[in-house]
């Protein structure tokens, strides 16, 4: 069988004597993903993805459950709750999800406004930081791998998924990385990055400000479907032409990354420090209900510690920092990897 082969499972299943399967969610590159309830905690809900077992043990799954577990230390990230083989498959349980940004951005017909734009960049960043922070890169930040949380508080949150495509660890092949992909942008399935090259942290967050520009006005290349075509426009193109029409922030960052060479640590601080302070707690435009209000956001949160301690009332922004913590200012200037 072929990794990509769908696993086909019955809903009512139960995997490792554990996972019950309700539903299927897809299929893709890993196989296939179905929605599964924890028998041992009843009501709990994740997501079980299922590959075929290929001869030379070089599933994507394996792959993708060794970064998970070096991310367990992280905070607000994808969890591993599982991961196991069976004679005809492999098979990992994380956390469910709810739904991509294009999904979103579908349900929307006057699509994200810049608030919402700015938001998904913070939370785009917080999760790229973390993975370089264990000594990996994605390769395939796009749309369909940014992800809100399926309840609670986590719906407001965009996450990272899919590591299967990313780096072997940076800090291991000497700055000999391999050779990054080519995404190409078609109706928003891909990022377009820069011709191949070696691969670096830098190509991730080219890929993520790609990614906010498509979300939000579209990029000039949108219609071209020949790659060299594509990539011949980005080397001619300037960066306040290819983001005329998006936040200044856009502009500033593009400048930025192109002073980095594949080996060099972004300052992610800096980049963080490029936003505008919108609400966190604000609507998101494929929300039906508006978020908790102000009033909500005072009785949510206990930060009558800190106001004692230094005798300053906290702002709007630390005190949503308080309750939405990947935003908090010290998540990127935090150095794990000084490298």
């Amino acid at each position: 069988m072929a990794a990509n082969d769908a696993i086909k499972f019955n809903n009512g299943k139960i995997v490792c004597g554990r996972w019950k399967v309700l539903s299927r969610l897809g299929a893709g590159g890993c196989g296939s993903v179905y929605k599964v309830e924890d028998m041992k905690r009843k009501g709990y809900i994740a997501a079980l993805k299922a590959e075929a077992i290929i001869e030379d043990d070089s599933g994507v799954l394996k792959l993708e459950a060794a970064v998970l577990k070096k991310l367990a230390d992280r905070k607000n990230v994808i969890r591993l709750l599982q991961s196991g083989k069976r004679t005809k498959y492999s098979f990992i349980v994380i956390t469910i999800c709810g739904s991509d940004l294009m999904s979103l951005k579908k349900k929307t017909p006057d699509g994200f406004g810049e608030s919402t734009i700015l938001r998904i960049g913070i939370y785009a960043l917080y999760a790229i930081k973390q993975l370089h922070e264990i000594g990996f890169v994605h390769r395939d930040v796009k749309p369909g791998n940014m992800m809100n949380g399926a309840n609670g508080r986590d719906r407001r949150i965009i996450f990272l998924i899919d590591y299967g495509t990313y780096q072997p660890p940076f800090l291991r092949l000497t700055r000999a990385c391999g050779m990054v992909r080519n995404f190409v942008v078609r109706d928003g399935k891909g990022i377009a990055m820069r011709k191949p090259r070696k691969n670096g942290r830098v190509d991730d967050l080219w890929a993520m400000i790609y990614m906010l520009g498509e979300l939000y006005v579209g990029l000039p290349w949108n219609r071209i479907t020949v790659e060299k075509d594509i990539v011949k426009l980005k080397e001619s193109e300037t960066d306040e032409s290819v983001f005329r029409d998006c936040p200044e922030e856009f502009v500033f960052v593009a400048k930025y990354l192109r002073t980095l060479a594949y080996q060099d640590r972004p300052d992610y601080y800096k980049i963080y420090n490029w936003r505008e302070k919108y609400s966190f707690t604000e609507k998101y435009e494929w929300e039906e209900d508006p978020p908790a209000g102000k009033t909500n956001l005072e009785t949510a949160i206990d930060y009558s510690v800190r106001e004692k301690s230094t005798k300053k009332p906290l702002d709007g922004f630390e005190k949503e920092a308080l309750l939405y913590t990947n935003i908090h200012e010290n998540n990127f200037k935090e150095v794990v990897l000084a490298l």
